[in-house]
């Protein structure tokens, strides 16, 4: 699942970058995964120049750019009602009162939200400066790499799950940021919430874990699964997916296994050597097939 800021279909070799104001994170066709620090993102066209060159692409590349939180916001509104054919004229004057800029300056896009059985229709809209989308393209022509996409970083870690009928969690936490709950089914976001409250995680040592730290966390999480079922009439979630950058990720899937139904285990993906590298996921991520779909 994904949003597509900019989205051009070729036939060249994919890869992904993931982009924050701290650093950058590349991926090739191989998964494999290169990083730069920064210190703003004035730094962007030097750092994904290194990068590349690194990595060696070449003009037979194209680049899906994945961003970082810090460079979108993610509104709820209710669905206009008008025709679906004037659905995307519509939508970014939803927003026009919750965002400080110009709507003009804005690049919207917007995909369904869950409801309640009865309840009327939601959107969850997404917007970027325009400035930002511009920079971006820019950057790729520098580098004679095709632009193929933008896309968000929660939206794009969530390919890495399986794509089926049931409900998937994904817990996880961008480096620096917020615990992140996104619960999947059939490749679509259906639940999302931020616990801001346990955002310390993936920075605690072992030895700070608590058991009442674990039992409130688990509790949230019970909330949500319950949530899942009870109000949206959704299949129950059968597991639990830790992308957590922490050393001590085995012990933490260890701590909620021991007070929640659904199977927990860390998220599996190969070219993650060590749980306390899942903070790069937004780059792989960016190589799945339907990320920009």
């Amino acid at each position: 699942m994904g949003l597509a800021f900019w989205r051009r279909n070729t036939a060249k070799t994919r890869c992904s970058a993931y982009l924050r104001p701290d650093f950058l994170v590349l991926a090739n066709q191989n998964e494999q995964t290169f990083e730069q620090a920064i210190d703003s993102i004035e730094q962007w066209p030097a750092a994904f120049a290194s990068l590349c060159k690194e990595a060696q692409l070449s003009s037979d590349h194209q680049i899906v750019f994945v961003l970082g939180s810090q460079h979108y916001q993610q509104f709820q509104v209710e669905k206009p009602s008008v025709p679906d054919e004037e659905l995307a004229g519509a939508v970014p004057w939803t927003i026009k009162d919750m965002v400080a800029e110009q709507i003009p300056d804005l690049a919207i896009d917007y995909y369904q939200a869950p409801t309640t059985p009865m309840a009327s229709e939601k959107l969850n809209v997404v917007c970027v400066r325009k400035q930002i989308i511009q920079q971006l393209v820019q950057i790729a022509q520098q580098q004679d790499i095709q632009l193929e996409g933008i896309t968000i970083e929660t939206l794009a870690a969530v390919n890495l799950l399986e794509n089926n009928d049931r409900c998937q969690m994904l817990l996880w936490q961008p480096k620096a940021g917020d615990l992140e709950l996104i619960v999947v089914r059939q490749g679509q976001v259906c639940f999302s919430r931020q616990l801001r409250a346990f955002s310390g995680l993936g920075k605690m040592q072992e030895i700070e874990f608590t058991q009442t730290f674990f039992d409130s966390l688990s509790l949230e999480l019970q909330r949500s699964i319950d949530y899942i079922s009870a109000t949206l009439k959704l299949p129950d979630v059968s597991h639990i997916q830790l992308a957590i950058p922490s050393r001590f990720c085995d012990e933490i899937a260890q701590q909620l296994q021991q007070n929640l139904t659904p199977n927990v285990a860390l998220l599996d993906i190969s070219a993650i050597e060590s749980s306390d590298q899942y903070y790069k996921i937004p780059a792989l991520a960016g190589l799945q097939e339907g990320v920009l779909s």
